[in-house]
């Protein structure tokens, strides 16, 4: 895969952008430290501001949410619920209660123009997952970065160890609408990333178009998955699977994760970023797409990017 950088804009409206979706042309975003969700144009003209949850100005640090207050938005994903557009947007899982939530977000109609927003708290879900080791990895640590969806699956993807949970999309819509009380089990996913600068890489985002899985991974010199650390580095690459058995609940044998045109994004103005999440605006021609790609300064503002992406 090649990569070209088209536009660069750094926005500090937009407090620490950790994952984007594109629905219809319009550029959804969110932040980890922020609970509004934001739909941008093309030309990146915010076109609404639509408030996730409140919180408590002795939360706040100027428009950004304390780290120890924060929800931790990290995945954003849409689905197509009784034929109209919506977004799933999951907290990372990474500390409970604060991080065990889901907010689902109906998408304006012809019929009705307003974003409507469903705040879903997930802590016996969440904790289902901790409980599992094969989801967490030895540590036993939850943290989803990312989510791409399919009309069949959803897959949200654990950094700490970078596994894969592919849960059948009808029955996670039945579950995140509270139509039943079963808990969705997870087919879970191996995958082995390559190094970014000498540094273990871990996802970071995804996107399902065009029949293809899109991913993000960043490499960040620090001791856990949860901590920042020196950025070592991003990339964008493909994501497929092989030797798929029919297994829930656990690994299946042989069902890993294959990782192709992994490439990493150069840096800007002598800066690298740590990409966030990306998600695809157009396919251009057989072999090329146009994505969007975010990243957070961690000073409180963003970074978005449109790449070229030729495979």
């Amino acid at each position: 895969m090649n990569i070209s950088i088209l536009k660069h804009v750094h926005l500090t409206t937009i407090p620490s952008a950790s994952a984007v979706e594109v629905v219809n042309g319009n550029i959804y975003i969110v932040g980890d430290d922020c609970c509004f969700l934001y739909a941008l144009k093309y030309d990146l003209t915010v076109l609404a501001k639509v408030p996730l949850y409140t919180a408590p100005e002795s939360d706040l640090t100027g428009n950004r949410i304390l780290k120890k207050k924060k929800a931790d938005l990290e995945c954003i994903t849409k689905l197509n619920i009784n034929g109209y557009p919506h977004l799933l947007i999951l907290g990372s899982g990474s500390k409970s209660p604060r991080r065990d939530v889901a907010f689902l977000v109906k998408l304006p109609t012809p019929y009705n123009r307003k974003h409507l927003v469903w705040e879903i708290s997930l802590v016996k879900w969440y904790s289902f997952l901790r409980m599992n080791e094969e989801v967490t990895g030895s540590s036993g640590v939850l943290n989803f970065e990312a989510a791409a969806s399919t009309d069949e699956y959803l897959y949200l993807f654990n950094r700490e160890n970078n596994a894969i949970l592919r849960f059948d999309l009808p029955e996670f819509i039945e579950f995140i609408q509270g139509h039943t009380e079963g808990v969705p089990f997870p087919t879970i996913i191996t995958a082995e990333l390559p190094e970014i600068g000498g540094i273990r890489s871990g996802f970071s985002g995804a996107d399902y178009f065009d029949e293809k899985l899109f991913f993000t991974a960043a490499a960040e010199n620090t001791s856990n998955a949860i901590d920042d650390g020196e950025i070592m580095g991003s990339a964008v690459g493909l994501l497929s699977f092989a030797g798929e058995e029919k297994t829930r609940g656990k690994l299946a044998a042989g069902f890993t994760g294959e990782i192709s045109a992994f490439t990493v994004i150069a840096a800007i103005q002598d800066r690298l970023l740590k990409i966030e999440s990306i998600s695809v605006y157009e396919k251009e021609n057989d072999n090329t797409y146009i994505a969007v790609a975010v990243s957070d300064d961690d000073l409180g503002g963003s970074d978005i990017l449109m790449l070229q992406l030729d495979l």
